[in-house]
C-alpha cells in the first residue's frame, strides 16, 4: 500500500475494539480497607507478597486465650480483589480457606466478637501450600489479638474478672504494675480463684507474687483498681508466667474516664520516638499526656508535653493511651509516634491532633496544624463539600502561640514564621454525614498549599494523601466487598486544597484531571451495616487510553486510496500496523490517504500511563473489471463529449471559413 495526500471517497466496513492492556504504569493506590464502627474491637491486618503463583490454604484458629471468641472471620483480598472468607467453626475452633494461586500483594483481616466477659482474645492465622497445609510459611502467617474497646467510668472504679489457663504444673510469677498514667493509682490488688476457693488474694502491686498452680486448669482473675481521688484515671498491667517463663496472661487495662487506646501495627522490633505537643490554643490544657504499652509492658510515657526518644518496641500492636482535660477553655494538642531516626524525621506510625473541649461544650472541634516557612500574609479555607450532605454551619479560626490571628473575608491572615493552630467548628448535617476540607497557602497568583486535609463528622472516615507521577486523567475506583456485609453508606470524594476533584457515592468510578508535583487527598466516608465491619476496595490509577480508527472507503478498486482517520485520548504515543504502508510509529491524531492495492487488516494500538488500547479495521481490495474487444473497449462518454464540442465549433465559424469534418 503506497500513502497518498489526496481527497479519497468514504464508506466504512467494520471496526472492533480490543481491550485495554492490563498493566497499568501508574497505579498510585490499589488496596482494601476494613473498617469497622468505634464501639467494636479494631481490626487486625497483616500483609505479604507472593512473588511466584502457587495454591495457598489458610487456617485461622481460634486460641480460646484468655477464652473463645463468641465470632471470629477472615477476609483475604488480592490487591483490590476480595478473594474469599472463613468463619471459625465454634466447635472446631477452627476455619480453613482455599486461595487460589496468583502472585501479588495479599492482605488478611481478622475480626472478631471476643468473650464478653474478658473483652479480648487471641487468635493464629497459618498460610500453607494447598499441597502440605500443616507446613506454614512464616513470611504469610502471624497471630494476633482483638481486644473490645473498654468502656469509661466517672467513679474513677476499675473492676477485672477474667479466666485464664495454666499450661504445666508448678510456680506461677504474677506481676501487677500501676504504669503511673496520667497519675498513680489510688489503690490496685488482685486476686486468683478456683471457683469459690481462693488460690492467691492480695496480690499488691509492684512486687512479684509466686502462686503455685496445677497444670491445664483454669483459674479465675480478679482485679480491682482505684483511681487517684485528684483525678480519676489511671492505666495498669498485669501478666502471668508460667514456670519456664513463658506468658500465659499479658494484659494492659485502664480505669476510670482513661479513654480506650488506639491500636497501632509495628511490623517489626525496632526503635521508636513518642512526642506530645500542647498547642495553647485556645488556652493550655490543663492535663495532658500519653502512654504506649504492649501487652502489659509500659514503653513510654509522657505526662506533660515533650518527647522520648530512641525506646525499644517489639513487633506487634502496640497500644497508644491518650488523656487530656480543658480548664476552662478548649484546648489542643497532638501526638506523634514515629520511628526513631537520629538526624531527620522517621516514618510516622501515628499522628493526630486533638481538641479539647471544657465539659460545658458540646460542640464538635477538630483541630489542624500548619508550619509557615516564613513570616507573611497567607490564606485559611474550610470548605464544606456538601457530601454526603451539607453541615448546617462551619467556621474556622487559626491561632499562633495561643493568639487568635484576625482574618479578612477572604481567610487571608498575617502571621510569623513557625506552626499556627487552625480550630475548626462543624455543625454535622440533620442526618447522615459530611465532610468539609481545611487549607492553608501561601498568598499570591502562585500559592503553595502548607496545609491540605480534609475531615468527615458522622461516619467512619479514612484519608490519604496521594502524589501523581503524570499529567493526565486518573480514574477511581471504588467498590463494596461486602464482607461481612454491604455498607450502609459508603462514598470517596478527591480534592486538591479547597477544590473538589470528583466524588461518588455508594461505589463506581469517576475521573479527574491531574498534574505532578501537587498533593491530592482522597477521602472516604463509612457506615457498616449492623455486623458493625466493612470491607471495601479503592484503586486509583492513570486512565486507560481510548482509540478511534476508520478508514474510508473500507471497499475500493486494487490501487485506489482510502483515507485512515484515527484519535485517542490518555495515550502519549500510537504505533500502526497491519501493512507495510501503515507501519511504525504515529501521532495520537491524524489523517492519512494510502493506496490499497490488496485486501488488508490494519491496527492502531495507543499507549499512555493508564496501559493500552487497540483498535482495528479491515481494508477490502477488489479485482477492476476486465475489458472486452479486439480493438479494445469504447469510452462512449468520452465520444458523446467530443461530439457536443464539435457541434459547438461549427457554430460558432464565421461566415466562409472552412470546417473540417471528423
Amino acid at each position: 500500500m503506497r500513502r497518498l495526500k489526496s481527497n479519497l471517497w468514504l464508506v466504512i466496513a467494520w471496526a472492533i475494539l480490543l481491550p485495554a492492556a492490563a498493566v497499568r504504569a501508574d497505579v498510585l493506590l490499589d488496596q482494601t480497607n476494613l473498617v469497622g464502627v468505634p464501639s467494636v474491637a479494631a481490626p487486625s491486618e497483616y500483609s505479604f507478597t507472593a512473588s511466584t503463583a502457587q495454591a495457598l490454604t489458610l487456617t485461622l484458629t481460634d486460641l480460646q486465650l484468655p477464652a473463645a471468641f463468641s465470632s471470629l472471620q477472615v477476609a483475604v483480598t488480592l490487591g483490590d480483589t476480595l478473594v474469599g472468607s472463613a468463619t471459625v467453626n465454634p466447635a472446631t475452633h477452627t476455619a480453613t480457606l482455599a486461595i487460589p494461586a496468583a502472585a501479588g500483594n495479599y492482605t488478611l483481616d481478622v475480626i472478631g466478637t471476643p468473650n464478653s466477659t474478658q473483652g479480648f482474645g487471641s487468635f493464629g492465622v497459618c498460610v500453607a501450600p494447598a499441597t502440605s497445609a500443616a507446613s506454614c510459611v512464616a513470611a504469610y502467617s502471624f497471630s494476633g489479638n482483638v481486644q473490645t474497646p473498654s468502656s469509661t467510668s466517672s467513679t474513677g472504679t476499675s473492676t477485672l474478672n477474667t479466666n485464664f489457663t495454666s499450661t504445666v504444673a508448678g510456680s506461677y510469677t504474677v506481676t501487677l504494675t500501676d504504669d503511673g498514667f496520667p497519675v498513680a493509682l489510688g489503690s490496685l490488688s488482685a486476686g486468683i480463684f478456683q471457683g469459690s476457693n481462693p488460690i492467691s488474694v492480695g496480690i499488691p502491686a509492684g512486687t512479684p507474687t509466686q502462686v503455685t498452680l496445677v497444670a491445664a486448669t483454669s483459674y479465675q482473675l480478679l482485679i480491682a483498681a482505684i483511681a487517684n481521688s485528684t483525678l480519676p484515671a489511671g492505666l495498669y498491667g498485669i501478666q502471668i508466667t508460667d514456670p519456664t517463663g513463658a506468658a500465659v496472661f499479658t494484659h494492659t487495662v485502664p480505669v476510670g474516664t482513661l479513654p480506650a487506646a488506639t491500636i497501632v501495627d509495628n511490623t517489626t522490633a525496632q526503635a521508636l520516638t513518642l512526642s506530645l505537643t500542647d498547642y495553647g490554643y485556645p488556652a493550655a490544657l490543663g492535663t495532658v499526656g500519653v502512654a504506649v504499652t504492649e501487652g502489659s509492658a509500659s514503653l513510654a510515657t509522657l505526662t506533660a508535653p515533650g518527647t522520648v526518644a530512641n525506646f525499644t518496641a517489639p513487633a506487634g500492636s502496640v497500644e497508644i493511651w491518650q488523656y487530656a482535660a480543658a480548664a476552662t477553655q478548649p484546648g489542643v494538642y497532638g501526638v506523634d509516634l514515629s520511628v526513631y531516626a537520629a538526624s531527620t524525621t522517621g516514618a510516622s506510625l501515628y499522628s493526630a491532633t486533638q481538641v479539647v473541649n471544657p465539659a460545658s461544650i458540646t460542640a464538635t472541634s477538630y483541630a489542624f496544624v500548619a508550619t509557615l516557612p516564613s513570616a507573611g500574609t497567607y490564606t485559611l479555607v474550610a470548605n464544606d463539600f456538601q457530601f454526603p450532605s451539607a453541615f448546617q454551619s462551619i467556621s474556622a479560626t487559626v491561632a499562633q502561640n495561643g493568639t487568635v490571628l484576625a482574618q479578612t473575608s477572604g481567610g487571608n491572615f498575617t502571621a510569623a514564621q513557625g506552626p499556627v493552630v487552625v480550630l475548626v467548628n462543624a455543625t454535622p448535617p440533620q442526618a447522615g454525614s459530611g465532610i468539609f476540607g481545611v487549607t492553608v497557602q501561601t498568598d499570591g497568583t502562585s500559592p503553595q498549599i502548607l496545609l491540605d486535609q480534609t475531615q468527615a463528622v458522622g461516619a467512619v472516615f479514612t484519608t490519604q494523601p496521594i502524589n501523581l507521577g503524570n499529567s493526565g486523567s486518573y480514574t477511581v475506583a471504588l467498590d463494596d466487598l461486602a464482607f461481612p456485609q454491604s455498607f450502609l453508606n459508603l462514598a470517596v470524594v478527591v480534592s486538591r486544597g479547597s477544590q473538589v476533584l470528583g466524588k461518588i457515592y455508594a461505589g463506581g468510578t469517576f475521573q479527574f484531571t491531574g498534574i505532578p508535583g501537587s498533593q491530592y487527598v482522597v477521602s472516604v466516608v463509612a457506615t457498616p451495616g449492623s455486623d458493625n465491619y466493612g470491607l471495601y476496595s479503592l484503586n486509583i490509577a492513570s486512565a486507560a487510553p481510548t482509540v478511534t480508527f476508520s478508514a474510508s472507503p473500507t471497499s475500493v478498486t486494487a490501487g485506489d486510496t482510502t483515507t485512515l482517520t484515527w484519535s485517542s485520548q490518555n495515550a502519549t504515543s500510537c504505533t500502526a500496523g497491519g501493512s507495510t504502508a501503515w507501519t511504525g510509529s504515529e501521532s495520537t491524531s491524524g489523517t492519512l490517504a494510502v493506496v490499497v492495492s490488496a485486501t488488508e487488516t490494519l491496527t492502531l494500538t495507543c499507549t499512555g500511563p493508564g496501559g493500552s488500547a487497540t483498535q482495528s479495521l479491515s481494508v477490502t481490495a477488489t479485482v477492476a473489471p476486465a475489458s472486452s474487444g479486439g480493438g479494445g473497449g469504447v469510452d462512449w462518454g468520452l465520444l458523446a463529449m467530443l461530439g457536443g464540442l464539435l457541434l459547438a465549433g461549427r457554430r460558432g465559424a464565421r461566415p466562409g471559413a472552412a470546417v473540417t469534418e471528423l
